[in-house]
């Protein structure tokens, strides 16, 4: 037999099956989407994190006391900046320590200010004067950063500069803002001045730089009575110097009730979520691809018992035992390759939605599709080898004696 005959023969068998052949694909389907957008949003959650460790640099380090070790298990920014309990000896310490060029405070707290009427909510933060030495990924696109002679400078973020609802600006370089806070259940104010406009960043493990507004430290000290205290120290690594090492020197001089976060650590709770996350999800694979083998095996069985009459035909007038077998294969790698395809495109599809809705980019490649879809054809070619195997195997006329 032609090849094309083959071919054509095993659709149009699959066609006759409709029902049967749709709940195999059916099963292929369901394991194929969900695979393919889990691992899709866990690809995007890795590739996230690795965009923001490298904006924020192999050389900054982070230190912060114990209580916030959770929260920075969980790369939230908002949790840790919650957390205050540096004092100004820690900040010595470790600007103390060989290897550190300089340090910043970083703490934050809520607020609201009215413009115009509106009454907007934002998160003060309140850091050092080298804060943007540090932090050399967030830029300026107006007027310029406070020094230690602005107490009541401040910076702002895009969104609070033109809230998204509004078509112009609201404030700018040189506009005073009234600040009302609260500390301990009364209410503060304070007047601050605009001296800075930050261009927009967005987000870097869950806080929003273009919502923040930023004041000298010893002011947010001051407004919040904190105490001296910060939620995290930020030091910058000089170049040459091995930011594991200094990350260690600092833990030993700090003692215990303090951690310090590296890149590298960071990349390695990453690692370690992601790859349950991978493990898990290999799990699912293989229970949704036994179940829709079953099925193929279950499906082609009946389908070789049904056409014994046809098969002894087709050997009766000349078809060889390959024929057979390549006709059943086909049957196989057509249901393979149309769960896989449809199944991987569901997947994309469902991870784009929930992606979006939880605010998390979804990395769609095509190196994933490759692998499900052969993955789906593989177990669908293994299914369908014995039942296949068999009706090759079948004498023409014990064949034609059953139907």
């Amino acid at each position: 037999m032609k090849l094309l005959d083959i071919v054509y023969m095993s659709s149009e068998g699959l066609r006759e099956r409709k029902s049967r052949v749709a709940l195999n694909v059916l099963g292929i389907l369901i394991g194929c989407a969900a695979v393919t957008g889990l691992v899709s949003l866990a690809d995007g959650m890795n590739n996230q994190v690795s965009d923001q460790l490298s904006v924020i640099g192999t050389n900054t380090l982070f230190v912060l006391p114990e209580k916030a070790e959770e929260a920075a298990k969980a790369l939230s920014a908002t949790s840790i900046l919650q957390n205050h309990g540096l004092t100004w000896r820690d900040r010595e310490t470790v600007l103390q320590t060989v290897g550190v060029d300089q340090i910043t405070e970083l703490s934050t707290d809520a607020g609201v200010f009215t413009v115009k009427g509106k009454t907007y909510k934002v998160q003060v933060m309140g850091v050092g004067y080298n804060f943007l030495e540090i932090n050399k990924d967030l830029k300026l696109s107006d007027g310029r950063f406070f020094t230690s002679n602005d107490k009541v400078g401040v910076i702002i973020g895009k969104n609070i500069a033109q809230p998204q609802d509004e078509d112009e600006p609201v404030l700018g370089v040189g506009d005073r803002i009234n600040l009302v806070v609260k500390v301990n259940g009364d209410q503060k104010e304070i007047t601050l001045r605009v001296v800075g406009v930050l261009a927009e960043h967005g987000s870097v493990f869950g806080l929003n730089a273009d919502d923040i507004l930023g004041i000298p430290f010893r002011t947010y000290d001051q407004l919040y009575e904190s105490g001296g205290t910060c939620s995290i120290i930020q030091a910058y690594v000089k170049d040459g110097e091995s930011p594991d090492l200094v990350a260690e020197d600092i833990k030993d001089r700090l003692g215990e009730g303090y951690f310090v976060v590296s890149p590298t650590a960071a990349l390695d709770v990453q690692r370690e979520v992601t790859g349950t996350i991978q493990a898990v999800l290999g799990g699912i694979a293989g229970i949704s691809m036994l179940v829709a083998g079953l099925g193929i095996v279950n499906t082609m069985a009946i389908s070789v018992n049904e056409r014994t009459k046809e098969i002894g035909t087709m050997k009766a007038i000349g078809a060889k035992n390959i024929d057979i077998l390549m006709l059943f294969i086909f049957e196989a790698f057509y249901t393979g390759i149309m769960g896989g395809i449809v199944g991987a495109s569901i997947g994309f599809a469902l991870g784009k939605i929930a992606g979006g809705y939880i605010g998390l980019p979804v990395d769609s490649n095509l190196y994933l599709a490759v692998i499900v879809v052969s993955f789906a054809v593989f177990t669908s070619l293994a299914s369908g080898a014995m039942p296949a195997w068999r009706a090759s195997k079948l004498d023409p006329v014990h064949a034609l004696r059953n139907e």
